[in-house]
């Protein structure tokens, strides 16, 4: 009977299917919600039990860490020192993680290139410049680049292969 009105079946259809009154049954149902509420209270304090005492381990060793400092320092230890704030600021972030205030999910990212010739460069700027510039540009601005093996072929009197 639980699992059919867990799955939502009508009342009517789950009390003739197990003989059992619809006033009884809407009783049982009233019930079950009462003790699931009540475990999923339990639950969350049980949860909030073990996030209590995470963080007041992360207390305890924030506290360490801050004792260590300040006796590195007293006996001036730097590269103590030193260790002991490296430290405590590992302590600082495990908190922050712990509480959510740093995302620590997964990201997933896809970059697509594709290779594309000086000359496809130039062009497919122009046409951004087109798409996006208030006022027309005189195309003279845009002229294709000077490539420095190319200028020194030329200089030489070589072809550039176009």
């Amino acid at each position: 009977m639980d699992k059919a009105l867990l799955r939502g079946e009508q009342i009517a259809i789950v009390s003739r299917r197990f003989s059992v009154s619809e006033d009884a049954l809407g009783r049982h149902r009233k019930h079950a919600q009462l003790v699931i509420a009540k475990a999923a209270a339990v639950a969350e304090q049980s949860e909030l039990a073990y996030g209590s005492a995470l963080l007041a381990e992360i207390g305890r060793i924030r506290a360490d860490a801050e004792r260590l400092q300040l006796e590195s320092e007293r006996r001036q230890d730097v590269r103590g020192a030193l260790r002991a704030i490296h430290e405590r600021l590992a302590v600082v972030e495990l908190e922050a993680k712990l509480s959510g205030q740093i995302d620590t999910s997964q990201k997933n990212v896809t970059i697509n290139l594709q290779a594309i010739s000086p000359k496809e460069a130039v062009e497919y700027a122009r046409d951004i410049l087109e798409l996006f510039a208030p006022v027309a540009l005189p195309t003279t601005l845009l002229a294709p680049p000077v490539i420095e093996a190319e200028q020194a072929s030329a200089a030489q009197g070589g072809c550039d292969g176009d």
